[in-house]
Parts: C-alpha cells; sequence; structure tokens
C-alpha cells in the first residue's frame, strides 16, 4: 500500500539553471517516491530565493502537510529552507518530512543543522570568488561600471566566476541526482545516464547524458568532494 505524500520543489532564481531545475528535482522525487512506496498527491512549485523565510507556497505546503498528517518530500535540506528558523516552526512534525539526500529516515535539528551549514559554507565561498573577481576589475580597470555597455568585454572575469559557479551548482545536481538513482538500484553509468535521458534531463548543453560526460561530472565531484 502507498503512503500518500505531497512534494516541495524550489525553483533556482538564477535563469541559467531554472530550466532544469523543476525537472530535475520533481524527476528526484519521483523515484524517491517510486521506490519507497509514497504516492505525491500534489507538487507545490515555488520560484523564490531559499534566502527568504516567508515563502508562501512553503508555507501552504507545510500546514497541508501538519493539518492532514501526510509526509511531505523534498529533495535537499537547502533546497527546502536555509535556516532552522522554518524547522522551528514545526519542530513537533519534522518527522512529518522526508529529504531524499537523507534517505528515508526522520530528519533531526542535529543532522539538519550540519547540512545547512555546510551549503552556508558553499555559498559564501561562492560570494567571495565572485567579490574577488570584481575588486580585481575595479582596481585594474577604474572606469568599469556594473552594467554599463562595456561590461561585457571588461568583466570577462567576473563572468568566468559566475559560470564556474553555475557549472559547479548544476554539477552538485547531477551528482546528488546519480547518488539517488544508485540507492534505488541504477549501478551502472550507462544505466544512469539512460535514466537521466528517459526523464528529459539535458547537460547544460542540452545534450543527452552519456556515459563519458556523466563520468566527468562524477570525477568533478571526487576531485572536489
Amino acid at each position: 500500500m502507498l503512503t500518500k505524500s505531497i512534494a516541495y520543489v524550489r525553483c533556482s532564481t538564477n535563469p541559467e539553471l531554472q530550466k532544469n531545475s523543476i525537472a530535475i528535482q520533481t524527476a528526484i522525487l519521483e523515484e524517491f517516491a517510486k521506490t519507497n512506496n509514497y504516492e505525491i498527491t500534489k507538487f507545490y512549485i515555488e520560484h523564490s530565493s531559499g534566502g527568504d523565510d516567508e515563502r508562501p507556497v512553503l508555507n501552504e505546503a507545510l500546514k497541508f502537510a501538519v493539518g492532514n498528517n501526510v509526509n511531505l518530500i523534498s529533495w535537499k535540506v537547502d533546497r527546502f529552507a536555509r535556516s532552522l528558523s522554518i524547522f522551528s516552526r514545526i519542530q513537533d512534525h519534522l518527522h512529518l518530512l522526508r529529504f531524499t539526500e537523507l534517505g528515508n529516515t526522520e530528519p533531526n535539528v542535529m543532522v539538519l543543522g550540519v547540512l545547512l551549514g555546510v551549503a552556508y559554507q558553499e555559498r559564501k565561498n561562492t560570494s567571495i570568488r565572485v567579490k574577488a573577481s570584481y575588486e580585481f576589475l575595479k582596481s585594474t580597470k577604474p572606469n568599469f561600471k556594473w552594467g554599463s555597455p562595456t561590461m561585457a568585454t571588461t568583466a570577462q572575469p567576473l563572468g568566468e566566476a559566475v559560470r564556474i559557479s553555475n557549472a559547479k551548482e548544476f554539477n552538485s545536481r547531477i551528482q546528488g541526482f546519480a547518488a539517488d538513482l544508485r540507492i534505488a538500484g541504477y549501478k551502472t553509468l550507462p544505466v544512469i545516464a539512460e535514466r537521466l535521458n528517459d526523464m528529459k534531463i539535458t547537460t547544460r548543453r542540452g545534450k543527452r547524458f552519456t556515459s563519458n560526460n556523466l563520468k566527468r561530472i562524477l570525477k568533478y565531484e571526487a576531485h572536489n568532494g
């Protein structure tokens, strides 16, 4: 018998990542539900910054889950929230939450705090990299102004930092999805690549996944892990 549940998806506010954000998260949640005998009766999809604790769609999902005593499934903890304040509101109902990165287990405050701390540090590091590139531009090009017509050519170092940041975020999503698929029984690169393609998830260039390009993403994970 399937356990009824709902799912929460937060779309990235980055335009480059939006096209795959919902598709990737939805596919992960559907695979998780199938593997763990959940029936997702509704997807709550939100276009909002993770730093905003007052998200109407999330609040609606939480209210429904608590009021109807059903599980609320989301992908990663930092997709759901970026601080413990949201979790403190439903501290007596944490047993209703499921995150695919944690498997089919009840989360606790300690684990949530660790994962949020790691996510915060990564965002901080990204911000430092982008800011450093911007300061470099200002120091080497005194007339440089953000948003100026010549920015496209003069802001190459900054653009490169943003590009690398976007690539890291996309790779992280695919790495997380591959890990979830392995747990679900998809063990080899060809099988995982085929599953990604079946769910219409593409590479950052809009291409189909192959064993080779997937292997490069997972090697990036190992190198930077």
